[in-house]
């Protein structure tokens, strides 16, 4: 159960870094590179979660 909260908990995590609004702050020209890291991470931990329902199905 804590694997499945934790990757669900990753997802959500890179979520908010996609939508974390930096416009108008001193960290506006990292803005690029949080939306390529909440990107990135949004894609492994969606992967890893397909990925450990799938494995979690066909072993039942």
């Amino acid at each position: 159960m804590s694997k499945w909260l934790s990757l669900a908990g990753g997802l959500l995590g890179g979520y908010a870094l996609l939508e974390t609004p930096l416009d108008g702050t001193f960290l506006n020209g990292l803005n690029p590179v949080v939306d390529g890291i909440g990107l990135i991470t949004m894609l492994v931990f969606s992967g890893a979660l397909i990925y450990t329902g799938v494995r979690d199905w066909f072993q039942k």
